[in-house]
């Protein structure tokens, strides 16, 4: 009976044992769970703030590339990353923007086995390349490519007497003829084009239907104060996408090869008769659409995240 009793208490010993055992390992996978959860949502954030802030230095790198890095702190800052953790590199002749974020982050359950704190880490990379294609709302508008003087009045259209051969800067981009002109005009082409595909030209004035668009879109500009070239909404109907192509010395009705984008505010139409001239001024803005390396700089580009 002696001998019976002891082994009872031996064994509630090992139990007490094994028991504090299990609770020290499971206290351990908790530390590690919660603590990497933490960790997690730590890298998750700071890697938000470095993507946010890789874009918008990114798309700073088309207007003004000095003020890229300040606008990236900025952008930093607004999603809770402290600039000071940051390394910021532009690079590539101003093409792209390197965005290292380095936080510390404060462990809780996990000092129970010496582990005060992590470092986490998070890189964004973005770039700015001329928009080679575009997906939707292109004008039936085309200009020789030339280098552009951005502000400056242009005729994006010709009058009677202007032009050459009989084309005056119109194309057509989803059939022949007035309808389909003005509906392209004022509700912008559907389809998708690139450089280096071949659009038709769009022989004969069209004076008319240049009348009806242009001064369509224009109307449709209802900001307050009223959009200008310089101090615009991005969403104004003023603004339009144009095509470049190679020549526009071309016979009647004829194919022509794109050479790229740009984007063009809407001034006036002026004239009567065959003497429609469609003026304004180029502008230098970001826009979605397919990324690419050409030679000529039109103005219009777009930003991506490229890690």
């Amino acid at each position: 009976m002696h001998i019976l009793s002891k082994f009872f208490r031996n064994k509630n010993g090992s139990v007490i044992i094994i028991f504090a055992f299990c609770i020290t390992v499971l206290l351990g996978f908790c530390a590690l769970v919660i603590d990497y959860g933490i960790v997690v949502h730590k890298r998750i954030s700071i890697s938000n703030a470095a993507d946010a802030a890789a874009l918008a230095g990114a798309q700073e790198l088309i207007f003004n590339s000095d003020n890229a890095e300040a606008v990236a702190k900025s952008y930093l800052e607004a999603n809770g990353a402290d600039p000071l953790d940051a390394e910021i590199e532009v690079y590539d002749s101003d093409t792209k923007i390197r965005v290292t974020v380095k936080s510390k982050v404060n462990h809780y359950f996990a000092r129970i086995l010496g582990f005060d704190e992590g470092n986490v880490e998070a890189t964004g990379v973005a770039m700015c390349a001329p928009v080679i294609g575009v997906y939707e709302g292109i004008r039936p508008f085309a200009i020789e490519k030339q280098t552009l003087e951005f502000g400056v009045q242009y005729v994006l259209k010709e009058g009677g007497g202007g032009g050459s051969n009989g084309n005056y800067g119109a194309l057509s981009l989803s059939g022949n003829g007035a309808s389909s002109y003005v509906n392209n005009i004022i509700n912008g082409y559907d389809g998708h084009l690139r450089v280096g595909d071949y659009v038709e030209t769009e022989p004969g004035n069209m004076s008319g239907p240049t009348v009806q668009g242009v001064n369509t879109l224009i109307n449709r500009c209802n900001h307050t104060p009223e959009c200008t070239h310089d101090n615009y909404s991005s969403n104004c109907p003023r603004i339009i996408t144009v095509i470049m192509v190679d020549t526009l010395n071309v016979n009647g009705r004829s194919n022509v090869r794109i050479a790229g984008f740009a984007r063009f505010y809407l001034e006036a139409v002026a004239g009567h008769g065959n003497q429609s001239i469609v003026t304004g001024r180029f502008i230098k803005t970001v826009m979605s659409g397919e990324l690419g390396d050409i030679e000529d700089d039109f103005g219009l580009k777009g930003v991506k995240l490229i890690r």
